[in-house]
């Protein structure tokens, strides 16, 4: 992949990937990544690893795999950014390990180290390993699975079939049945393929379900504790079907939004994979040269697009999972190329790497960090911790910022009715944070208010053109207000 003289170019290339993921590490949290945040360091503050829950509610969106991952950070750590990212950051990273393996095991050593650095140097992986959500520890389980579930079809190990199914059960416990989605369907196309079609019905796949189900035991048991069968029903159908046809969450009816997110979330190597998947694609109907292996990865990956592309439930980090394969694949090509003398496809390589280690140093450092100044829950905590009386409450009311429980120094209690806005907001120093629907209707109901600050801010899990350009910025915010009633020294 090298020689002597470029080992110290791969090495300062690499050192900005590994410094760029580093400062990641420290970016402030939004949206889902607040949510889980939060979760995670409620459950280590009670103690309780196994009932997931916020806001003293019980928890059924996502298995417990992530919070028990972050929770590690924050229990040795504390709460702060790099504890909550710390250890979901190393296990996603051993993906990238898994995609090498995995290169390694259908092609070739060569394939492997290509598809690791195409898939670790992505911009996708770039953004979910500094804006974790539960797809970045998926995709490690799901490569495990593939990698294993591939080594057992080519030499029986059993070993490989019980690792597999494990990391089957992994994905699962990361984020329910979709991370058996890709594994299924590449083994399914393998033996169409091979026409092993006495496979199918095999006992031993059953051997392999009751694997995966005791990994995912612990979620299932809550689920079923916490919200009796209909939980079981929320793990396996609802959040799954329930989003394809949008009765749960979505409403989007574009077909296209994974084909143009796929273009920059392979960024800078979009070039790459589309001559790859070509390449691959052309050798299928050449019966001299195909390869069973690309049906395995990219069968599978073509089914998983096609239920992404018609569910109502859309977000580009549903298509993380689809990156390693589809690496392995552009690893495969690369390594023809470059064996077939026509370019010096190296050094290019090595350039991008660098630029794409640069681009992400500068945007985990400066641009990032200083976009998520504008988040509300960072504006509030400081204006709170710095003005507020001992003994002063912070309260939420309809807010979804869930990083505001994580952040703050104190227990944030959330209002989830009217009838407790009316007892808070009788009682002298309350600090209610809320927007401005809410807000309009408070200031009519004639309570003691002492301050109302109002909050400009822009969630970073909404950002458009108008907010990244300075110019424009400003007309981008949104105003939420902070409210304080009569203080307990004014009485």
């Amino acid at each position: 992949m090298k020689t002597i003289s470029e080992k110290p170019f791969w090495a300062f290339a690499f050192l900005l990937v590994a410094l760029a993921y580093l400062f990641g590490l420290f970016i402030d949290l939004t949206g889902d990544s607040g949510l889980y945040a939060a979760i995670s360091h409620q459950m280590v503050e009670s103690g309780d690893w196994f009932n997931l829950k916020i806001n003293g509610e019980p928890y059924d969106q996502k298995p417990h795999l992530f919070f028990w991952l972050a929770g590690l950070g924050i229990q040795f750590f504390g709460n702060t950014n790099f504890a909550f990212k710390l250890f979901p950051f190393l296990y996603g990273a051993a993906g990238i390990y898994f995609t090498y393996r995995l290169g390694k095991q259908l092609f070739s050593d060569e394939a492997g180290k290509w598809a690791a650095l195409i898939a670790g140097t992505s911009q996708i992986y770039f953004l979910y390993f500094f804006d974790f959500h539960t797809d970045s520890v998926l995709q490690t389980g799901v490569t495990l699975a593939l990698w294993q579930l591939a080594a057992y079809l080519q030499n029986k190990n059993r070993a490989n079939f019980i690792f597999g199914f494990f990391g089957v059960g992994l994905a699962m416990l990361s984020k329910g049945p979709v991370g058996a989605v890709l594994p299924f369907f590449a083994v399914l196309f393998y033996l169409v393929f091979q026409r092993d079609f006495r496979q199918f019905f095999h006992p031993k796949w059953f051997l392999g379900i009751l694997i995966s189900f005791l990994v995912i035991s612990p979620s299932l048991i809550h689920l079923y504790n916490s919200f009796g069968f209909e939980g079981l029903k929320f793990y396996f159908i609802t959040n799954n079907f329930g989003r394809i046809s949008g009765s749960y969450a979505g409403s989007s009816n574009d077909y296209f939004f994974y084909i143009y997110n796929a273009l920059w979330a392979f960024l800078p190597w979009t070039v790459f994979v589309v001559f790859a998947l070509v390449t691959e694609i052309k050798s299928w109907f050449n019966s001299k040269i195909r390869n069973i292996w690309g049906i395995y990865l990219l069968g599978s990956v073509f089914v998983l697009f096609l239920i992404l592309s018609i569910a109502k439930g859309k977000a580009p980090n549903y298509f993380l999972i689809a990156v390693a394969p589809i690496a392995v694949l552009t690893g495969k090509w690369v390594e023809a190329f470059i064996n077939s003398g026509k370019f010096n496809l190296k050094n290019l390589i090595l350039y991008i790497t660098v630029i794409a280690g640069s681009f992400n140093l500068y945007l985990n450092t400066i641009v990032i960090p200083g976009l998520f100044e504008y988040q509300g829950a960072r504006q509030v905590l400081k204006l709170y911790e710095t003005n507020q009386v001992p003994q002063n409450q912070l309260y939420n009311f309809d807010l979804e910022e869930y990083e505001l429980f994580f952040y703050s120094k104190q227990p944030v209690g959330e209002i989830k009715n009217w009838e407790y806005l009316h007892e808070v907001m009788e009682m002298p120093g309350t600090w209610l944070y809320t927007n401005e629907i809410k807000y309009n209707e408070i200031i009519k109901m004639n309570y003691n208010i002492d301050t109302v600050y109002q909050i400009r801010q822009r969630g970073m899990n909404r950002i458009n053109l108008e907010f990244l350009n300075p110019k424009t910025r400003e007309q981008s915010l949104k105003p939420l207000y902070l409210i304080v009633t009569g203080s307990k020294n004014a009485e």
